[in-house]
């Protein structure tokens, strides 16, 4: 018999948030992000409110108690292994959810299914995609609030949010489908009988740790601090979808907060799951300025005469930090004595999103947006004027024509219309006059949202 003591694990305080790291480098998932953008072409859609049951199905060690009552349900969401699992037994999901960056994921998705519809993040594993190629897949963005994350994100494509799991994404996912009836297997947030999984994990945690929930009551868990936080933010997640009625099956540390949590919901407007950024330019118009462009030399050149008025706006803000909104050809750029940067969405290696900037030029552009588009561009144009943007606009027709015969200024209105529009984005410094052209000073206007 040994003499050796065995040490208690250690003790996580169910009140404590815990630290968690993500699991592989940022600028790896940024890669993963682009790549997996570039590569599917459909992406989720927002579904129609309705109280059909769906079950959510986790990979948990309690599935293998509940998994049986799964063949009631007409709709099955699987996540993880589960989707494995559930085929294994003759259970095929009608959707599958994968938001894990690693490869590994696809040892635990199994062999994909002609009937499942795969919903992929875009941070998930080229790995993922090559095993599904030729499958029914989807892609939606994982939700950061970051300002680069929301910069970088393509317009008309929805980032949810969902929390620290690819199990409370379920949840946000199901309710964008319409859902609001879930059902929710093998979400446990603690060990069972068949360790942290189900069945066979290829990552399984090497340690191991204890909580007590409900506090003081003697009842312990077998957790990890990943684990322990997911389950402390299922509530948060469930608090954001006041109308999602979640019933949780199983016995776990999740199914015993379930019997412990009162609904908090968010104020009014204040809930977020799903946000999908505006398009600045349609795909026909960006071809035909692309091909404009080409075409006329002349066009997109005029930068460099407003370069005297920059400079004096760049002394006055005693600041190098500059953006040349629509840049053209990049004649602005080359006449400042340092960088700047550039931003125009028909010059090929200018067209992402950009970062704001002290001092936001847009010269020769808003004439030339579209007119069901202005108001996006210029809630862009606000995002981007940190203190100061410099706007000129031409009001009349120019002498330049689009391939498909339209004149190249789409917008020719005149200062009244251009003040009006101008007047619920911003701050309005001073308007010259020079007709044809406007010459407009703005700042920011502090907790305006722009719906003119």
């Amino acid at each position: 018999m040994s003499n050796v003591a065995t040490a208690a694990p250690p003790r996580l305080d169910v009140n404590a948030k815990q630290k968690v790291e993500y699991c592989i480098p940022l600028w790896l998932r940024d890669e993963q992000i682009k790549a997996a953008t570039a590569r599917i072409k459909l992406r989720i859609s927002a579904g129609t409110v309705t109280s059909d049951p769906i079950a959510l199905v986790c990979y948990g060690p309690s599935l293998n108690d509940t998994w049986e009552q799964i063949k009631d349900f007409k709709y099955v969401m699987s996540c993880s292994g589960a989707h494995k699992f559930l085929v294994e037994r003759g259970i095929i999901p009608t959707w599958h959810v994968e938001v894990d960056p690693r490869a590994h994921k696809t040892l635990l998705i199994g062999t994909p299914q002609q009937e499942t519809e795969y919903l992929i993040a875009s941070t998930c594993h080229a790995a993922v995609f090559n095993l599904l190629e030729g499958h029914n897949v989807k892609l939606w963005h994982v939700f950061d609030g970051a300002e680069d994350a929301l910069r970088t994100l393509p317009p008309n494509e929805w980032a949810l949010t969902g929390g620290a799991s690819v199990g409370l994404r379920t949840m946000t996912i199901a309710r964008f489908l319409g859902f609001t009836n879930q059902h929710i297997f093998g979400m446990d947030g603690c060990a069972g009988a068949s360790g942290k999984h189900a069945a066979a994990h290829p990552a399984q945690p090497k340690h191991h740790y204890i909580v007590e929930f409900p506090e003081n009551s003697g009842q312990m868990w077998e957790t990890t601090p990943s684990m322990l936080e997911v389950a402390r933010g299922t509530w948060h997640e469930l608090n954001q979808m006041p109308d999602v009625r979640a019933t949780f099956y199983g016995h776990g540390l999740v199914q015993a907060m379930a019997d412990h949590y009162v609904p908090k919901p968010v104020g009014k407007g204040k809930a977020l799951i799903g946000y999908s950024k505006p398009e600045l330019i349609s795909s026909d118009y960006q071809r035909l300025n692309e091909r404009l462009h080409v075409d006329n030399l002349a066009y997109g050149v005029g930068g460099g005469r407003h370069a005297p008025m920059v400079l004096k706006l760049v002394e006055q803000l005693k600041t190098q930090s500059v953006l040349d909104y629509g840049c053209g050809k990049g004649y602005l750029a080359k006449a400042i004595p340092f960088p700047i940067w550039e931003y125009d969405p028909a010059i090929p290696g200018k067209t992402e999103q950009p970062r704001a900037a002290d001092l936001v030029v847009c010269t020769d552009v808003l004439e030339h947006i579209e007119p069901e588009l202005i108001r996006n561009v210029l809630f862009d144009l606000k995002r981007c004027v940190k203190q100061v943007g410099f706007f000129v606009i031409h009001t009349g027709p120019a002498q330049k024509t689009l391939a498909d015969g339209r004149n190249a200024h789409l917008l020719q209105r005149d200062k009244k219309w251009w003040q009006k529009k101008l007047q619920a984005y911003f701050k309005i410094g001073q308007i010259i006059d020079k007709s044809p052209e406007l010459y407009v000073v703005v700042g920011p206007m502090k907790g305006s949202h722009g719906n003119s």
